[in-house]
């Protein structure tokens, strides 16, 4: 039997050890599948100004070669706009950079917004470099108004377009891409200026905001497969839970009698120490009427009204347990717990065990 038993706390330890150890992994695995999906964002800061002149051909009419922005202008004395796109973008991170000057022709229909006719050219080649913190964006251009103009009226003209609107975007086009981190800021205009074409008079419009403001980049996850470590994780929590059912199975199918007896015996002391006197000599019941209490409990209720201690005997083959509370007048309230109840109520008639047990300890 005590070769049984410390095979049977072996067991017990080792498939705890793997209980948890499983728990911990897949814990760990879902833990990372989920955080791969939240997204986290770096911020950064920029700030934009464009400029523009509309220079003038020689004309009768204005003194000055250009007209600042802000104004009307007659199309055909235009002879070219001079952009100064300064532009700051900051973020501490270290990121590949890419920047250009655009030129975008759109010519849509009127009641349809449709894109009719549509095409680009770059006005300053695409650049690229390496950065960490800010970077400085200062590019002087000088756009040949009446190339597209003259482009555009003829293309109208041509193809009779009478509920057409004609456009042409200088674009200043941003990109960006993390170093040692994997977030990413697409190509995309972050300021432009819009100049009407085929008009005899033009408004020019700047698109940005001329104050700072604050933005968000996502990073990327850099968890690869992470459903699949999410599947993992769900899957080795069944099998964990499978192992659990099947380890608490085995727990009651080889627990003892003497288990049984002394996780009892332990939930009573622990529960209730402070109330409890342990003696170490046998107690004579000799002279005292014995009143056999069913529950644990309700020795607690006659000693909370009787304010009586509950004294506690365990014997020396630590096979049975008495607890009792004598009273001045030879009363004596009785409650034991032992390894032949136990044995009893599973079917089991152990010759050696009797009624006398009870005498071991009290007599």
């Amino acid at each position: 039997m005590e070769y049984f038993n410390e095979e049977r706390r072996s067991t017990i330890f080792i498939a705890s050890i793997i209980f948890i150890v499983i728990l911990v992994i897949s814990a760990f695995l879902i833990k990372v599948s989920l955080d791969g999906n939240k997204s986290k964002f770096i911020q950064y800061s920029d700030t934009k100004n464009l400029e523009y002149k509309v220079m003038l051909k020689e004309n009768e009419y204005y003194e000055g070669s250009y007209v600042e922005k802000g104004n009307q202008y007659i199309s055909d004395l235009i002879d070219s706009i001079r952009t100064s796109f300064k532009y700051d973008f900051n973020l501490e991170n270290e990121y590949n950079y890419n920047y250009k000057v655009v030129a975008v022709v759109d010519v849509t229909d009127e009641k349809t917004n449709k894109s009719i006719y549509t095409f680009s050219e770059n006005l300053v080649d695409e650049k690229t470099g390496q950065c960490s913190g800010n970077l400085k964006i200062n590019e002087d251009v000088n756009v040949n108004f009446n190339k597209y103009n003259d482009l555009i009226k003829q293309f109208v003209t041509t193809y009779d377009l009478k509920n057409s609107v004609c456009k042409l975007s200088l674009n200043l086009d941003l990109g960006i891409k993390g170093i040692n981190e994997d977030f990413s800021k697409e190509n995309s205009a972050v300021m432009s200026l819009d100049i009407p074409l085929a008009q005899n008079t033009i408004s020019i419009d700047t698109s940005y905001d001329l104050t700072e403001t604050d933005n968000l980049i996502e990073i990327h996850s850099a968890v690869k497969n992470g459903k699949v470590l999410l599947i993992l994780g769900i899957a080795l929590i069944v099998i964990d839970a499978g192992l659990l059912i099947a380890f608490i199975i085995y727990i009651k199918k080889t627990e003892t009698d003497e288990d049984r007896y002394n996780t009892e015996l332990r939930k009573i002391v622990n529960n209730y120490d402070s109330y409890i006197s342990r003696i170490e000599d046998d107690f004579n019941m000799k002279g005292y009427q014995i009143l056999k209490v069913q529950k644990f409990t309700d020795l607690l209720e006659i000693r909370d009204t009787m304010q009586l201690p509950i004294i506690m005997l365990e014997n020396k083959e630590k096979l049975i347990t008495c607890f009792a509370i004598p009273t001045p007048n030879n009363i004596l309230y009785f409650f034991s717990i032992s390894v032949k109840q136990y044995a009893l109520s599973a079917g089991k008639h152990n010759e050696e065990m009797r009624e006398s047990d009870d005498q071991r300890v009290w007599r």
